[in-house]
């Protein structure tokens, strides 16, 4: 799979777990509309940018890099635990109780550091996945076979 689709993958659903964290703790009308996706944009990026560097090995490393693509399965067991962390950050033994500068009130909140690694963990697992599927992997070319060069040798010379 190309980079760009891994990167594009991981803003798609980093933006979307952060707009949604977002409307479930600070949604406060249109203006929350308008520029809570463009932070979500720019956090996401980022953390993008950070998970790159901290999976950098097993990009350049060739042994990492085909232990890392054997067992893609992987990646599934990081996602689904990033997931869980999300849903326990939320669960009400976990959350958090903040102080609202505007109403002074507490308001629930997530739990920091389960909705922020399991943010972290997914952005990671989405942007290091490699498809086990045949038909996304790049294929060496072969050389072509003596009659085809020979067969465009003679139509060179004619």
């Amino acid at each position: 799979m190309n980079v760009a689709w891994q990167i594009t993958a991981a803003l798609i659903v980093g933006v979307c777990y952060y707009m949604l964290a977002m409307a479930m703790t600070v949604y406060d009308g249109i203006l929350s509309l308008m520029f809570q996706p463009i932070m979500g944009a720019i956090f996401t990026l980022i953390a993008i940018a950070v998970m790159s560097l901290v999976g950098l090995p097993i990009r350049l490393m060739r042994r990492l890099n085909a232990w890392w693509r054997k067992h893609w399965w992987i990646v599934f067991l990081i996602g689904t635990v990033a997931f869980l962390m999300m849903y326990a950050s939320w669960m009400p033994q976990f959350r958090t109780m903040i102080l609202d500068p505007e109403t002074q009130t507490e308001v629930a909140s997530f739990h920091p550091v389960l909705a922020v690694g399991g943010w972290l963990l997914t952005i990671f697992a989405v942007l290091h996945f490699y498809p086990p599927l045949p038909w996304l992997r790049s294929r060496p070319q072969s050389p072509p076979s003596r009659t085809k060069r020979m067969q465009k040798d003679a139509r060179h010379f004619l």
